[in-house]
């Protein structure tokens, strides 16, 4: 499958086909590609959020709240069990004894014949001795009816619970989001980068070529063409570095992605040139759409409804019960064959205080609000400053405008002078050293930009708006 989807992407087929044979792939596989010889910024988050483990951790989390609260909501039914068991025993009764003859005599009229012979009678012992041993089988049945608003309280909280873990894990998607616009756009700042040290070093090789024939036609010395050599070897030097800060960029990427190495990445740096909106608004987005805010109000949510279960406490409980033994072979005289009926529960005396349990709900309601406003409080801050960010670099990216063109016209000046013998080989390696600090300085601008910008729409709660914002035709993009 690698193989194929490397094929795929290596011959001329269109971006509608490729897409499509992506989706089929993930759709059939459950998983994205393993390696893709290119790779967007939309591909890329999607790898991200299939396999970093941090997500797989909350995504675990959730689905376990979602059973519990799935599990929560069958409280209000019945709880029918059968219970089997073989005991020993018996039963002793003992009455002591009674005398008929002398209680029938004294029923008889005066002289009457029979009464010496009643009195004859024996005492009768009134005892009885029985063995209740045996099996018994019973089906037991108890349904609550009443429960103080306990069981209501707990699906509730568990709902919340889901609410909560959900919210997590978005806020951890942006988390992850943000490190992968961070790595991914390095990793386009870097080869970018490179690319300008080899244009650097080819520029170097050609004017080393160019010295050494004026060398050897006498137009210059020895000493010139070695100041250009050296040059040459410190382009080269250079671009080792830069061959360097590429691959820890590449390497710091396919990290995150969990991948072997990184191909093609098609998703250029940019810099957005529409209007980005308000502080104000931005702020008022985030309040509404933050998943950490979110977070927060479910655990508030959730502490409120652990005030309701408290003080349930303090109510009675109603509830109905059924008792039906499967073996009446066995059963004693007392034991019913069925038994139903209604129930009522109350708690005279807990050996836990309520009261004390009660405040310490409420406690967490306390708590849970103080974290909502606080958790408010960073929101408003991130985001003024990741706005503030996000304008400043956008403002330092265009004022590169300036010094780009000077260091052109500058580089362009020099190399003319040099070829008429009125400039030297260092005036036209400075102007080249500052062509190519004005064209790294503008491509870690809009670096910053990118970065600035991911971390503002993260905050905001919205990754997939800085996703769209990086395919817009009216920014500018750096290759």
């Amino acid at each position: 499958m690698g193989i194929l989807l490397e094929n795929l992407f290596r011959e001329k087929c269109p971006m509608p086909v490729k897409s499509l044979f992506l989706l089929a792939l993930v759709l059939v596989s459950g998983a994205v590609p393993a390696q893709t010889a290119s790779l967007d910024f939309s591909q890329a988050r999607l790898i991200a959020h299939e396999r970093v483990d941090a997500i797989k951790v909350e995504k675990a989390e959730t689905d376990r709240r979602r059973s519990e609260a799935q599990s929560a909501r069958s409280l209000h039914g019945p709880r029918i069990e059968l219970d089997a068991k073989q005991i020993w025993g018996e039963k002793t009764i003992d009455f002591g004894s009674i005398n008929l003859g002398s209680a029938a005599s004294s029923l008889l009229p005066p002289g009457s014949a029979l009464g010496p012979a009643l009195s004859q009678l024996r005492p009768l012992d009134l005892y009885y001795e029985d063995d209740i041993g045996g099996p018994r089988a019973a089906i037991t049945a108890e349904l609550p009816i009443y429960m103080g608003g306990a069981i209501n309280a707990k699906i509730r909280a568990a709902d919340e619970a889901v609410y909560e873990s959900q919210a997590r894990t978005q806020a951890k998607r942006d988390t992850v989001d943000v490190e992968l616009a961070t790595k991914y756009f390095a990793v386009q700042l870097a080869r970018s980068v490179e690319r300008l040290h080899e244009e650097m070093l080819d520029q170097q090789q050609r004017e080393l070529k160019r010295a050494q024939r004026f060398e050897k036609a006498g137009t210059i010395s020895r000493l010139e063409r070695m100041a250009v050599e050296v040059n040459r070897d410190t382009a080269r030097r250079e671009l080792l570095t830069a061959q360097t800060n590429r691959r820890v960029a590449e390497s710091e990427l396919a990290g995150l992605l969990r991948e072997p190495s990184v191909g093609e990445l098609k998703t250029p740096l940019f810099v957005v040139t529409d209007n980005i909106g308000t502080l104000e608004s931005w702020q008022q987005k985030a309040l509404a759409a933050s998943p950490l805010l979110k977070s927060v109000q479910a655990s508030e949510r959730m502490a409120r409804e652990g005030v309701t279960a408290a003080k349930a406490a303090w109510h009675p409980k109603v509830y109905a019960f059924a008792n039906y033994n499967l073996i009446k072979h066995y059963l004693t005289i007392p034991e019913p064959d069925w038994i139903a009926g209604i129930g009522v529960k109350f708690t005279l005396w807990d050996n836990k205080d309520r009261n004390a349990g009660i405040a310490a709900a409420r406690s967490l309601v306390t708590k849970a609000q103080a974290a909502h406003a606080e958790a408010s409080n960073t929101i408003r801050t991130a985001v003024e400053k990741a706005y503030l960010q996000s304008s400043r670099e956008r403002e330092a990216y265009r004022l590169t405008d300036s010094s780009l063109a000077l260091a052109k016209e500058n580089l362009r000046l020099r190399e003319k002078s040099f070829a008429e013998g009125l400039s030297t080989a260092d005036d036209v390696n400075d102007a080249r050293t500052k062509l190519l600090a004005a064209q790294v300085a503008r491509r870690v601008a809009a670096y910053r930009f990118v970065v600035a910008w991911a971390m503002l729409n993260a905050v905001a709660g919205d990754m997939n708006a800085f996703e769209a914002s990086a395919q817009r035709k009216t920014n500018i993009f750096e290759q």
